[in-house]
């Protein structure tokens, strides 16, 4: 940096260690005139000629103390200010090493000199370039942080959004949306509760013009949008549209953990599904791209092994064999409570159709705010499994984000080890699905009943305001980059701020989550 630059920007030097010093800590000493310079969250560099270093990072995390040497606290004000000083408590973030930060083993030495940073020198280190603008650093509103779209540790090592409620989760979840599909994302997300069934229209929110401006943005709604819900559920989105569930389309296992089926009903589903699949084994293939474009095929005249009436009918016709290890009557129940469901098989309709939502910016939404919880399940394995597929018939698709809303509800700790091939799925999914850019975004107000597979899986995460010792610890072991201070403010965070943890950045960081252009239900 030019003399005159560095003179310009330099808040003062390191001062001696009190009896209190620690190894991540060190103290700025600055007169008080560079007050309006030092701010709590502030990113300093500090050189340290002596030591023969290039450099240190560090954030102000307490202060500026105002001390004046002789005075006791509390006395009157009296005498030159060019004896009063102040003082700033800085966190080590690590050693500068040509021009990105590694974690170091040393400290700066007093009389070190420190210097505030400009914008661009901040973005630098942190790695905060990229093209989907996400929002500011917290208590900097001109230092932005995008994510890299292009960028195959980010999107496609799949995203974690944790918060409690109104913490602002949803808002962040819009804004991935929003930047995925602008930069040629196909998105796709699973709505519990309707909210994102409206953004095709810009924001309604008061005042929300100038914070956008703020980003160079503005309210706008998304150009390529459609919505769709399942059969026996409703919308109230005009030109939304139903599909049905194919029972047949569904790995079995999955089936009988998600109706959660006793041992006894789970041999006889298994022994229904195999008579009717070898009945119709002379007109189906088991060639697996073959079998992946039956699978796709979501037109009603679609040729499949069996449905979900001869399925029951089957367990209806053997219940009189059943014994101890074959419950066909309680297979027979769980079948007609899905038939009564009226969500499954539904002739008429076409089933779930990833080949029209897989599309360049395009957005579709999955509505299931009306399903219950055995089918807004039995949609997500159905979504995953039908797009899982597709990319890989189609390697020149976009690249594809899928969102489950409230994942807790779909795969829990609790059900984890009565679900393992559902965990199975997802973990395929997510490794392979990797190469082809294919992506997932779990969304959760309880991370702590999610199993600790799915934060594997999660290599991006934006945590947002949890308050429960449970859903934060379930995160603090799993999230290694984020250290014990940041971990302190997520409690305190503020709506709309959240912890970002990503293989993208050098450091985590705390962000204010920009306001979303296009309209959410709920908020106007």
């Amino acid at each position: 940096m030019a003399e005159n630059e560095s003179e310009a920007r330099l808040l003062g030097q390191v001062a001696w260690d009190g009896t209190d010093a620690t190894s991540e800590r060190v103290m700025l000493r600055a007169p008080v005139f560079s007050r309006r310079h030092i701010e709590r969250n502030q990113y300093v560099r500090i050189l340290d000629d002596e030591g023969g270093r290039t450099g240190f990072l560090a954030r102000v995390v307490s202060g500026p103390f105002f001390y004046r040497p002789g005075i006791p606290a509390g006395a009157a004000i009296t005498g030159s200010a060019s004896d009063n000083f102040l003082l700033a408590d800085l966190e080590i973030q690590g050693e500068v090493v040509e021009g990105r930060t590694r974690d170091t083993n040393s400290r700066p030495a007093p009389g070190s000199a420190v210097y505030a940073l400009t914008s661009k020198e901040i973005g630098d280190l942190h790695g905060f370039h990229g093209d989907m603008l996400m929002g500011h650093l917290a208590g900097q509103p001109d230092l932005w942080c995008h994510l890299q779209s292009k960028n195959k540790s980010v999107l496609p090592r799949n995203l974690g959004v944790f918060g409690t409620v109104g913490s602002g989760k949803s808002n962040t979840s819009q804004v991935i949306i929003e930047e995925a599909a602008r930069n040629g994302w196909a998105v796709i997300v699973l709505d519990v509760e309707s909210e994102y069934t409206e953004m095709d229209q810009p924001s309604g929110e008061t005042a929300l013009a100038a914070k956008l401006a703020h980003f160079g943005r503005v309210p706008e709604g998304l150009k390529d949008f459609g919505v769709f819900y399942p059969a026996s559920c409703v919308s109230d989105r005009a030109g939304a549209e139903p599909f049905t569930l194919r029972l047949a389309d569904f790995d079995t296992s999955v089936i009988a953990e998600i109706l959660q089926v006793s041992v006894a009903e789970r041999n006889a589903l298994f022994e229904c599904v195999e008579y009717l699949m070898q009945k119709a084994r002379t007109k189906m293939t088991t060639s697996e791209p073959i079998g992946y474009q039956a699978l796709l095929d979501a037109s009603p005249a679609a040729k499949l092994p069996f449905t979900l009436l001869s399925l029951r009918e089957r367990a209806n016709e053997r219940s009189s064999r059943a014994t101890e290890n074959l419950d066909y009557s309680g297979l027979a129940a769980k079948l007609s409570w899905l038939l009564n469901s009226e969500a499954f098989d539904q002739l008429k309709l076409n089933s779930l159709d990833p080949v029209r939502m897989l599309s360049a910016g395009r957005v579709s939404i999955i509505d299931v705010s009306i399903a219950n919880d055995i089918v807004k399940n039995m949609v997500t394995a159905d979504l995953l499994r039908k797009t899982f597929a597709l990319k890989m018939l189609k390697a020149d698709l976009p690249p594809t984000l899928v969102i489950i809303e409230e994942a807790h509800s779909f795969i829990s700790r609790e059900r984890a080890q009565t679900m393992q091939a559902t965990l199975h799925m997802l973990r395929n999914i997510t490794r392979r699905g990797r190469k082809r850019w294919l992506s997932m975004a779990f969304v959760s107000q309880q991370p702590g009943h999610l199993p600790p597979e799915i934060f594997e899986l999660c290599n991006t995460r934006v945590i947002h305001a949890l308050r429960s010792t449970h859903n934060l610890e379930s995160l603090i072991s799993t999230t290694g980059d984020v250290n014990a201070d940041l971990w302190a403010r997520v409690p305190l965070l503020g709506q709309g701020q959240a912890v970002l943890s990503s293989p993208q950045l050098s450091r985590s960081v705390v962000l204010s989550i920009r306001p979303a252009s296009s309209r959410r239900k709920f908020t106007h």
